[in-house]
């Protein structure tokens, strides 16, 4: 590319500027830069003086260019704050060149060469004798000692922030209260105190069984359940449930939802082609399997970033590292392939990040962070680790590449040659800068450049699982508990999950989320063991109904004077009216099942007119768990719209629950509801002998409670008008017309889709 600049007709000075900009490690970029500029009369002469960077440098930029470029600010991502920072260079590439100041970028902006780029701005300008220092100490090598770096204040605050202190085990408050039974009510009730609240009073055994099934099966607990567990009186009747629900199939299926969350699982690619991962639903099965055998929560990290470095060939190691080929990508790139593997590698640095680190460090793809230490080289540093790996395609062994490869059996793999990294400028593809190796975050402890060895490219994912789960890194542990605790109350302690960083929100109770952390990793990263911990404490087993005093000291429930209410998700909502009706199919694993669409619901399905049996093709099995429904990115199913589902382009923390009357519409008029309806009042006609018999199932069914004399009442007249209303109209059925409208209207309340 310099043979052309130097034989254009341009401007001299805008060639040798152009040369600089595009071309600079070129042979001869240099030479020719220097010839140009050289004799130039606007670059001052430089000093005949040694010169001292403390002395005479360090206040020329604090004074004139600290504003712009210092420890705070990287305008242009150019900082003059430290050495590494001023020598790495900014969005346009490297501004000072140590022995020749006539080719520094830094020179021609100080000493106004263009106008157009002249820094600082005019006004400000430097004098001549200030450029002459500067360019003599460039010539002179550019010496910066390191005790003259500035401090940058990201650092200063990271260094005190509290989840980059290192995780240790709090000590447990010392109190006496009866209400006591664990470690995490002390803490609990430290913090009630201070606000003088009092815990709100254990709840029944009917809500709190109910809660406890649905937090960890997704699931209401049956009446057999029911009557058992309010018949048993031994003190451990509660944790006899609690370790019977965890051992149910159905607690991988619930809990998985979480994790497939947070990695943005779906079946498709998104975009206008919406591209379907016919395997991706062994991903979503490896997931469930592992937190039903309670596999400790390092080794489920380390597989996902690198179960086939660590253990090749071992069952599963491919279907877990298939998360970081099923992301939201705009496949229609398959004619820019440079392009699909940058975006590829973004999706993956920033789902690792926010996923297992609670850090974003996916803002320093196109700048330094704005607010944590994470410069654009540890950015790159996380691109290069995933450059040395491909999605292949498992049946054919081939690299899965080309629209043709979209449906393989997708996994990751080590590519022959590692892409080189770049730092881009902007974040910009078409704008490399330097060459990056790979490496982990340098601020936090064991970060850094990895080992460089001969088949180092086979072990930067290794190289990257282990430094997760190391010991010294506080961050996995203090971000999965607070997720453990968030998928338990609703809210976490720390309320951004996926940005634990300097702007993120403090955790409500600190000292209670680094001993949750160092319970997790002490008793070998245990989930299960975490939950019992938590649903044994009183803390956990409080009522939902809250004092007017609570709710008047602490609207939003941070002190937890009371357990929080919480709408089922929209599974759940699927689980537990198919559940009440009688019809969920249980079958566990396999590919995803496709539920029947409305005309009015196909058409908000793209491509309606062209292959939408493809798009989505209903299959014969319509009643199984939600988690085994078709995940489309850009097509979600109409059913869940209404119920708040979580966003899949991007790793989902947490999801909103509103409140929008597209719910209640939904359960009053859905095809689904009402065939459900159907099959619940032929249950309840089948398993009662009478009205007051059917009302009674139908509560405990529904609401995982008996009936009160006065909803006993209004529902037996309820069904009495209903049945008389259809005999009137000719019905042949009226008493079973009559229960129908009946069970819709018990899915009709707030107490359906809520647990207690």
């Amino acid at each position: 590319m310099l043979k052309p600049i130097r034989q254009s007709k341009m401007n001299p000075l805008f060639a040798a500027m152009l040369a600089f900009a595009l071309v600079p490690d070129a042979p001869g970029t240099e030479l020719y830069v220097n010839e140009v500029l050289k004799d130039d009369p606007r670059l001052s002469k430089p000093a005949r003086v040694a010169v001292d960077f403390v002395r005479d440098i360090k206040p020329i930029f604090r004074d004139a260019c600290f504003k712009c470029h210092g420890p705070d600010k990287d305008q242009g991502g150019f900082s003059l704050a430290t050495k590494a920072r001023a020598m790495e260079g900014g969005d346009e590439g490297a501004g000072i060149l140590s022995g020749n100041s006539v080719a520094s970028s830094l020179v021609h902006r100080i000493a106004a060469m263009d106008e157009d780029t002249a820094m600082p701005p005019e006004g400000e300008r430097l004098s001549s004798e200030q450029v002459g220092l500067i360019r003599a100490w460039i010539d002179q090598g550019a010496v910066w000692p390191a005790s003259a770096d500035e401090t940058d204040p990201r650092a200063t605050k990271a260094a005190s922030h509290w989840s980059f202190k290192p995780l240790g085990r709090p000590e447990v408050p010392g109190r006496s209260d009866a209400w006591i039974t664990s470690p995490i009510d002390a803490f609990i009730l430290t913090q009630l105190d201070e606000a003088k609240l009092r815990p709100a009073p254990p709840a029944t055994k009917e809500a709190l069984l109910r809660r406890v099934s649905f937090d960890l099966t997704g699931l209401p607990p049956s009446p057999e359940d029911m009557a058992a567990f309010a018949g048993d009186t031994r003190t451990d009747a509660f944790a006899t449930v609690v370790d019977r629900l965890l051992a149910s199939p159905a607690y991988g299926e619930r809990w998985a939802r979480h994790w497939l969350d947070v990695v943005r699982y779906a079946d498709s690619g998104g975009y206008e082609t919406d591209i379907f991962y016919e395997q991706a639903w062994r991903y979503r099965d490896y997931v469930i399997r592992s937190f039903n055998e309670d596999k400790p929560y390092d080794r489920f990290l380390m597989e996902q970033v690198a179960g086939d470095e660590l253990w090749p060939g071992q069952a599963d190691m491919d279907d877990a590292v298939a998360v970081w080929t099923l992301g939201e990508w705009p496949n229609a790139l398959d004619d820019y392939p440079d392009m699909l593997e940058y975006v590829r590698r973004t999706d993956q640095v920033s789902t690792l990040s926010e996923a297992t680190l609670g850090l974003t460090i996916g803002c320093a793809n196109c700048h330094n962070h704005k607010y944590d230490p994470i410069t654009q080289s540890d950015y790159f540093g996380m691109e290069a680790i995933f450059a040395a790996s491909e999605t292949w395609n498992r049946n054919t062994g081939a690299k899965a590449w080309g629209k043709g490869e979209r449906t393989a059996y997708r996994a990751l793999r080590h590519a022959e040659k590692p892409l080189p990294i770049h730092l881009l400028t902007r974040g910009e593809l078409t704008q490399p800068t330097r060459l990056i190796s790979p490496a982990l975050p340098a601020f936090l402890p064991g970060g850094g450049a990895l080992p460089i060895g001969p088949d180092e490219a086979k072990q930067r994912r290794a190289q990257l699982a282990r430094w997760l789960v190391a010991p010294q890194n506080p961050l996995p542990a203090r971000v999965m508990a607070n997720r453990i605790w968030q998928w338990h109350f609703g809210q976490a302690l720390a309320s951004t999950p996926n940005d634990l960083g300097t702007q993120g929100v403090p955790p409500s109770h600190p000292e209670l989320l680094d001993w949750l952390a160092s319970e997790l990793r002490e008793n070998g990263w245990s989930m299960k063991n975490l939950h019992r911990r938590i649903l044994l404490s009183s803390t956990y087993q409080q009522s939902a109904i809250r004092d007017s005093n609570a709710i008047a000291v602490d609207p939003q429930n941070r002190w937890l004077a009371g357990f929080p209410r919480r709408r089922l998700e929209a599974e759940e909502v699927w689980d537990h009216l198919h559940m009440v009706a009688g019809t969920l199919d249980t079958k566990s694993f396999g590919q995803p099942f496709v539920p029947k669409l409305s005309p009015e619901e196909l058409h908000g399905m793209y491509d309606l007119e062209n292959k939408l049996e493809l798009k989505w093709p209903v299959t014969p099995e319509q009643n199984r768990r939600a988690i085994y429904i078709l995940n489309r990115r850009s097509f979600r199913f109409p059913f869940f719209e209404a119920f708040d589902p979580p966003n899949t382009a991007t790793s989902c923390p947490s999801r909103q629950t509103t409140t929008v009357p597209a719910q209640a519409l939904t359960l009053l008029n859905n095809r689904i509801v009402g065939e459900q309806a159907r099959a619940m009042a032929g249950r309840l006609a089948i398993g009662a002998g009478n009205r007051e018999s059917c009302v009674q199932r139908a509560w405990l069914l529904a609401y995982s409670r008996a009936a009160n004399e006065g909803e006993l009442r209004l529902a037996l007249e309820f069904i009495a008008r209903a049945e008389a209303a259809h005999l009137n109209s000719g019905a042949t059925d009226a008493r079973t017309a009559a229960l129908v409208e009946f069970c819709i209207g018990v899915m009709n309340t707030t107490e359906f889709i809520y647990t207690n």
